[in-house]
């Protein structure tokens, strides 16, 4: 049955958003988990859907037919003449001819490859932090791990060569509107290592995959531009940073404020404490919301969508939402169904990095939890920002083994 457009104002960027992200989106989600906001979505400033509820975002997240990727998939729509977010913002076959390419390299027999390295990165930056008090773990923890252990066990580039293309990616999560200035020097970046790998004739790593990747000498079956190449590449840099720092800022928090959830951790094996992983990951959801284009006329929970009209997804919502996940706003590890959650996302879009944040994070929280102290410096209380993904700005603790 066909219902009357519910409206909301709900603009993604709004930084009014960043402390009670959950409340108002649940306040949305509760009212009508399929609503129509007036809020900015597209360089034009059009409207758009905005779908809060699980069922109807997993429903649009699995039907790639009728709600597309290729028109934009980002909350606050860049130009697509400017950059495209590739694959993720590629439809069926291409989408899938790509993912098939880089699946290898993220794969949990892949990743266990790099587990040691991950770890020795954790070690060293963790007891840099320890010479601090207090530490700030998110300047000095969160947004250092994620880069140093994709940069380095990825993309073979050390940190320090690339602190610059890391501020690059942080403007453009954060302030899409300056995409026109900052792409200019991701790209050109992107080129140079694309380049360098053919050069050398690499194929066994990501960047020499996606070096050759739709040449015609390759015979892949893909016809890719070397524009689509260094956008790739952008994605795959993108992509291997700003979610896993925020879930981490996220998470030391929630440990921080709550240290049973510390103690609890401390004493699980790893079966348990990846399970813990997916229910925290629920609970904070770093990544925000997902963009989608309706690919034909259709109805979500008895709301017409046109054809051409914009969708985003709030998994942040969804992930809350009491009609799948019992008493939603609390923690709790023993949580059957915690690894439904679409902190990933859904469908063939689902992230392509998620086992590797995942091991990420398991790691990271073995390590605090092992830790004597582990508290926030008196007086604070952590400021959060909105973005593409949500997680504190500072996080000011006090540590000791």
């Amino acid at each position: 049955m066909t219902q009357q457009q519910h409206m909301v104002h709900f603009d993604p960027l709004d930084p009014r958003l960043a402390e009670p992200y959950h409340r108002i989106s649940a306040q949305i989600r509760d009212e009508c988990p399929v609503a129509f906001s007036d809020g900015h979505w597209s360089p034009d400033k059009t409207g758009f859907w905005l779908v809060t509820g699980y069922p109807e975002t997993n429903e649009i997240a699995r039907d790639p037919r009728r709600f597309i990727n290729g028109d934009g998939a980002t909350p606050v729509q860049f130009d697509l003449d400017v950059v495209r977010l590739i694959p993720l913002e590629n439809d069926e076959p291409v989408h899938k001819q790509i993912r098939l390419k880089l699946n290898p390299f993220f794969t949990p027999a892949a990743i266990d490859k790099v587990e040691g390295g991950v770890q020795r990165i954790i070690d060293e930056i963790l007891e840099d932090c320890l010479w601090q008090d207090p530490c700030d773990m998110i300047v000095d923890f969160a947004t250092i791990l994620p880069p140093r252990a994709y940069f380095e066990l990825f993309l073979h580039q050390q940190l320090d060569d690339v602190r610059h293309i890391l501020e690059a990616v942080d403007i453009m999560q954060t302030q899409p509107e300056r995409a026109t200035e900052i792409t200019p020097v991701l790209f050109e970046w992107c080129a140079q290592l694309l380049t360098a790998a053919r050069d050398e004739g690499r194929t066994s790593d990501i960047i020499g995959a996606v070096a050759h990747m739709g040449l015609e000498e390759s015979h892949d079956g893909l016809a890719l531009t070397e524009s689509e190449r260094i956008q790739m590449m952008y994605l795959m840099i993108v992509a291997g940073i700003d979610t896993t720092q925020s879930a981490l800022g996220c998470m030391f928090h929630e440990l921080a404020i709550n240290p049973s959830l510390r103690t609890q951790i401390r004493d699980m094996d790893d079966t348990k404490l990846a399970h813990a992983v997916e229910e925290l990951l629920r609970y904070v959801s770093p990544v925000t919301l997902a963009g989608r284009t309706v690919g034909e006329d259709t109805e979500v929970a008895g709301c017409p969508m046109a054809k051409g009209s914009r969708v985003n997804l709030s998994w942040i919502a969804a992930n809350r939402d009491p009609r799948v996940f019992a008493d939603p706003d609390t923690i709790d590890f023993d949580r059957p169904n915690a690894r439904r959650h679409v902190a990933f996302g859904a469908g063939i879009h689902l992230c392509i990095g998620n086992n590797l944040a995942r091991r990420e994070l398991r790691l990271a929280l073995r390590a605090v939890s092992g830790l004597s102290r582990f508290e926030l410096a008196a007086g604070e209380t952590p400021e959060y920002r909105a973005g593409f993904t949500r997680g504190p700005i500072r996080l000011p603790m006090h540590l000791a083994r």
